[in-house]
């Protein structure tokens, strides 16, 4: 009995369709893995229409968080919203846990503005806190 022959055209054929599949492949996971790093590992200022750059904080060893009279919460001299100290706080948990936290509070700011920081630097399991008097 003689098997059939397969054609060096046949060959390079086949390949070629497992080559695109693989190529394909990995271009997914890159692209989808890009966008996972630059949402959860990277903080990055990246410049924004008016020229400024972007309210991220970067990851750092200690950040000076200042309570103001007025309740705003400034991180290294920028100004964040509740929402950008929740996932600035689940970042430091995960990347971050024995980060230093000093605590500014000016005289005249609100006390429930201190204990809900408190509060939200103790639900992501945040504890090297240290208070700074001004």
């Amino acid at each position: 009995m003689r098997l059939p022959s397969i054609h060096e055209s046949e060959e390079s054929n086949s390949m070629s369709a497992m080559t695109d599949v693989v190529f394909l492949l990995l271009i997914f996971f890159i692209v989808t893995m890009s966008g996972y790093v630059e949402m959860t590992l990277l903080e990055t200022n990246l410049p924004t229409a008016s020229g400024k750059t972007s309210d991220k904080v970067d990851l750092q060893e200690s950040l000076t968080i200042e309570l103001s009279s007025d309740g705003q919460t400034i991180i290294n001299g920028i100004q964040q919203t509740p929402e950008s100290l929740n996932r600035l706080f689940s970042r430091y948990s995960r990347l971050m846990p024995k980060a230093e936290f000093l605590l500014q509070c000016d005289p005249e700011s609100r006390h429930n503005a201190l204990v809900s920081l408190l509060s939200a630097l103790a639900k992501h399991n945040l504890k090297n806190v240290k208070l700074l008097k001004i």
